[in-house]
Parts: structure tokens; C-alpha cells; sequence
């Protein structure tokens, strides 16, 4: 495979989103569909290819894994953002930005997962707070610009930690190369700090107990493809980053921190959940308790990572699916309780149908492909914690589970109250592809 093809997703996002300023009609959306689509083309193939190692870029197995998924979610929020942008009554900015902004946002992302260096890692992820910021705000509400400065500062105060955790191991390692700092064994306790303060710094963009509130949030006030991006692939690179710094010194310390972080993330969210009144702030809650268990699995190792993986992947279709599907819901019904959305079945059939399925694959469902992820990492948690341990996790997860799907199952099968009818358009099958792709995803994953 020539090189040149690892360059390509930073090269056409970042083509895309400058060409995407222009103010002509049209142009946006058009420029971005084609960047994104070409970009999945090449992650595809990336996917398939060798790892790659040079001065610049590490891209190991979970690189490719990572590159495949910010492609995927990046194309189906751009077509569907062609659509719902149009709803948008007073934007804050032109649409032409809206997509410029995605553009970059989508390049921050690869260019986090992809680099060779610790010190570019953390440019990448603080980067995509810049570019995403802008994203949340484009409705113009007040709600949503406060949520957007919320974001922001909780965010840069977790990554100057990120940042302090960088210099630490540098320090120690003497290379901010991450394949020089991978083969360093250092093991020191000043390396063991960096690497903590930056796992909590990561984490804080992960939306990590205790480091989460600006989630529900941003998740409650952003419009929907931007929470569907947010949840599908930002949280995930958030995490990308603390398995790249926790895997310089994989020491008994760190992964119990690790483990302790992943467990109350899920613990909190799942109690949470059992008292939202609004559907997005309650998917926001489900995102944040995918991530602690992903966090679990990334800190217990072996299988319990290929679990991580999974759980990450599907996640990531799944639940951009269930934005999406809000983003119709809020479209048509202009009500953004639980306890104001009855009948989609009925009235909004296509999205009832589809919102159900995607929240059963969310939550971990058999048969979709997050179900078999958490059983491979309970099966670690069960060798290396014991049942109880395992039993306690399995009793947050049940209850994160029966909350969302109870919310949920009301909006769908409730009586109808509003009459309101399903919008005929194309982009209503991205939530229905991203919804298959999170049962077939499991058959491209190497266990």
C-alpha cells in the first residue's frame, strides 16, 4: 500500500472544510458529502492494510480501528446534517460554517489518531475542542451558547492536566515519540504520574466520572447530528488517548485507576438515567456509561480490550443512529421531554421502528454487537475480580439498561397525544444503516 494513503482523511477534511467557507449555495454540503465519503473509501482500505509506523504517524490494529469509525460517523452526520440544518430557524452562523467547522472537526479527530507523537496527540484532542465548540452553539440559544462555555472550560482544565501528564513523561522517557515512549519500559513514579494526570485530563473529554458534567449538557442542547459526532467518535478519541498514554507503563496502579474510574462512570450514569425527563440528556447519560465500560476493558487488557473495541464500534453506530432519530423526533414534535413525545410508533413509524432497535443495540442487547463486547470483558472481570465484583457492575449496567429502553419504550408505544407525520426523506435510512452496521460490525472485528 503507498503511504500517501494514511495522509489522505487529514489532507481531504481539511480541503473540504476550507473550501467549505466559501459562501456560495451549495457548495458546503456538496464539497463535504464527497471529502466524507472518499475519506470512509480510504479508511476502508487503510483498514486492510499493513500498519504503519514512521516519524509522523503510529497506526497500529486500534488506529485503523479508530480512522474507520470517525470516517463512518463523519459521513452519516454530514448527509444527515444536509437535511436537518434546514430546521434550524435562526442560526448563529451561516451553514457554510456549520460545515466548515465539521471539516475540521473531523480532521482534529484522524489527526489525533493517527500521530506518532504524545505531544501532537494532545494538540489533536484540544484541537477538536476548538473546532466543536462552535458546533453546539449554531442554534443560537442561550441554552446552547451556555453549554458551549460550559464545555469548554471544564474541558481545557481537564487537558492542562493532560498537558502537565505529557511534560512528566517526557521527562522520563526523553522522546515525545509514542513508538519510542512504548518501548522505553519506564517505569518510574514520575512517569506513572503523567500518566494518571493525563488519563484524567483525557478523561475529563471522555466524559469520565468524576469529570462529566459539561456531557449532558452539551449532549441536551447541541443540535442532534452534533451529539450523534460528540457521542460516536469524540468520547471514543477522548479514550484513544488514555490507552496510548496508559500503555507506556501498564503498571498494577494505573490499571486500577483505570478500572475504579470505569466502574464509577458507570455506576453514576446508570443512576442518573433512572431520572431524566429529557431524551437527550438520558442518551447522554447511556454514552457516558458506554465509555466506563469501555474504560473497564481497557484497563484489564487481553480480551477485555477486543470487548473495548467492540463496545466502542457499536456504540458509535448505534448511538449516533439514536441522535439522529432525535434530531426527526424534536424536528416534528418541538418537544424535548420524555413525557411530551407519545405514539411514534404510530404517528413517526419509521423512527419509532428504527429508535427502538437502536436503543436495545446501545444498551447492549443480544444480538448486536455491544452484547458480546461486555461479555468478554465480564469474563476478564470475573478471572481476575471475582462474581461479585462482576455481579455488582452487571446489577449498574441492568439498570442503565432497563432505564433507557423503559424512557425510551414510552415515547414509542404510548397512547398519541400530538398529531404530527414522519418527513419523507433519503436521509432517514443513515440511522437504519448505522443501526445494521452495529449488529454486522462484529463480523469485521478480530476476536
Amino acid at each position: 500500500m503507498q503511504n500517501y494513503i494514511y495522509y489522505l482523511p487529514i489532507i481531504l477534511s481539511a480541503i473540504a472544510g476550507l473550501i467549505s467557507l466559501l459562501k456560495q449555495k451549495g457548495v458546503a454540503e456538496f464539497i463535504s458529502a464527497i471529502s466524507s465519503i472518499s475519506v470512509l473509501v480510504c479508511s476502508i482500505i487503510i483498514f486492510r492494510g499493513e500498519n504503519f509506523v514512521n516519524s509522523s504517524f503510529y497506526i497500529d490494529y486500534i488506529s485503523k480501528v479508530m480512522i474507520f469509525v470517525i470516517a463512518a460517523i463523519y459521513t452519516a452526520t454530514v448527509i444527515y446534517s444536509i437535511s436537518y440544518v434546514k430546521y434550524i430557524d435562526n442560526p448563529l452562523f451561516h451553514t457554510n460554517h456549520y460545515f466548515a467547522w465539521m471539516n475540521f472537526f473531523a480532521l482534529s479527530m484522524f489527526f489525533s489518531v493517527e500521530t506518532n507523537n504524545l505531544g501532537l496527540l494532545w494538540v489533536g484532542i484540544e484541537a477538536t475542542t476548538v473546532t466543536s465548540a462552535l458546533l453546539i452553539a449554531i442554534e443560537g440559544k442561550k441554552e446552547s451558547i451556555e453549554a458551549t462555555w460550559r464545555y469548554i472550560l471544564i474541558v481545557s482544565c481537564g487537558l492542562i492536566m493532560s498537558l502537565l501528564g505529557t511534560i512528566l513523561i517526557y521527562g522520563e522517557v526523553h522522546s515525545l515519540d509514542i513508538s519510542v515512549a512504548l518501548n522505553s519500559h519506564a517505569s518510574g513514579k514520575i512517569v506513572i504520574l503523567g500518566i494518571l494526570l493525563s488519563i484524567v485530563g483525557y478523561g475529563t473529554k471522555a466524559g469520565i466520572f468524576p469529570m462529566h458534567t459539561w456531557l449532558p449538557d452539551v449532549h441536551g442542547k447541541a443540535p442532534s447530528p452534533v451529539s450523534a459526532i460528540f457521542s460516536g467518535v469524540l468520547l471514543p478519541v477522548a479514550l484513544f488517548g488514555i490507552l496510548r498514554v496508559s500503555n507506556i507503563c501498564f503498571s498494577h496502579e494505573i490499571r486500577m485507576f483505570m478500572f475504579i474510574l470505569g466502574f464509577l462512570s458507570v455506576a453514576v450514569a446508570a443512576l442518573l438515567m433512572t431520572v431524566q425527563k429529557f431524551y437527550k440528556r438520558l442518551f447522554a447519560y447511556s454514552s457516558m456509561e458506554n465509555m466506563g465500560i469501555a474504560l473497564i476493558g481497557f484497563a484489564l487488557g487481553g480480551k477485555a480490550l477486543t470487548g473495548a473495541l467492540i463496545v466502542i464500534i457499536c456504540h458509535a453506530f448505534a448511538k449516533s443512529a439514536v441522535f439522529y432519530l432525535s434530531g426527526n423526533i424534536l424536528i416534528r414534535f418541538k418537544d424535548a421531554t420524555i413525557s411530551g413525545i407519545k405514539g411514534l410508533i404510530k404517528k413517526m413509524p419509521f423512527t419509532g421502528f428504527c429508535l427502538f432497535f437502536a436503543i436495545l443495540a446501545a444498551t447492549g442487547a443480544p444480538p448486536f454487537a455491544t452484547f458480546i463486547g461486555e461479555i468478554l470483558i465480564f469474563s476478564k472481570i470475573i478471572s481476575i475480580y471475582g462474581w461479585i465484583i462482576a455481579l455488582i457492575l452487571g446489577v449498574f449496567i441492568s439498570i442503565a439498561f432497563i432505564s433507557a429502553n423503559y424512557y425510551t419504550g414510552r415515547m414509542i408505544f404510548s397512547e398519541k397525544e400530538k398529531d404530527v407525520k414522519e418527513r419523507k426523506s433519503l436521509v432517514n435510512y443513515v440511522p437504519l444503516i448505522n443501526i445494521l452496521m452495529s449488529f454486522f460490525i462484529i463480523f469485521l472485528i478480530n476476536i
